[in-house]
């Protein structure tokens, strides 16, 4: 069984997505707490299946949801369904957004900026993302950058991240990338992440014009520490938004 890196990995999990991250539950109350803060609407970058979205949505606050997967906002749009609230689902790959308007809260949760391949995509994102925000408003994130140890202790392994479903993840520290893949319902679904350091996220987002940055350890206000694996970010703009 191999994974196609070519194929849409959300597409090939299709329903298993959610088995596959369902013990991923630390960042929805950080982000339904900022939406809820902000007042709404919300622009949330890689909505997946909902997540995060269909919980926001039942806080009260309206959720502008972009994917470029079409199966996984179909996922998303049936959540929403069941759950009785609405979500605005737009298909777009986040380097190329269309007109969405401005919003005082823009997140990309669990770690979607990863499918970023070098500092140009990114910088083009953060900037984009800068100009969907009201003056003042907020850009909510989380990323990964693993340490010397992560990496000596998953490298090339399969590992069974939930009941039934395994994870591996060849890393190419020489680069910043790894490929990752996942085996669930008798499918293999594979996709290559790129990952930076804490102080380069600091850098790109000074650069993409956001004048205070916060940068955590955790989605309860930890310190970053030098070691940590794992960083959530706040960064927000003064005055007007558009350059």
């Amino acid at each position: 069984m191999t994974a196609d890196l070519s194929a849409d990995a959300y597409a090939v999990l299709g329903t298993d997505y959610d088995a596959w991250c369902h013990s991923v539950t630390e960042d929805i109350d950080f982000y339904v707490r900022l939406a809820i803060e902000s007042g709404g609407p919300v622009l949330e970058i890689g909505v997946g299946s909902g997540r995060i979205a269909v919980p926001t949505a039942l806080a009260g606050i309206a959720v502008v949801g972009v994917d470029r997967s079409g199966p996984m906002l179909d996922l998303a749009r049936a959540k929403a369904r069941a759950q009785g609230v609405s979500l605005e689902l737009v298909r777009a790959d986040m380097r190329e957004l269309p007109e969405l308007g401005t919003f005082p809260l823009v997140t990309v949760p669990f770690r979607a900026l990863l499918h970023l391949r070098d500092d140009a995509e990114r910088l083009g994102v953060l900037r984009s993302l800068r100009a969907r925000l009201k003056a003042g408003g907020l850009l909510a994130f989380d990323v990964f950058h693993p340490d010397r140890r992560d990496i000596e202790d998953t490298d090339g392994r399969w590992l069974e991240r939930e009941p039934g479903i395994m994870e591996r993840a060849d890393w190419r520290p020489a680069d910043h990338s790894l490929t990752l893949r996942v085996r669930a319902g008798g499918r293999e679904a594979g996709m290559r992440l790129w990952w930076l350091g804490p102080d380069r996220w600091g850098r790109l987002l000074a650069e993409a014009g956001f004048d205070r940055v916060q940068r955590y350890g955790g989605f309860n206000g930890e310190p970053l520490a030098a070691d940590a694996a794992d960083s959530v970010w706040l960064a927000r703009v003064s005055g007007s938004a558009r350059r």
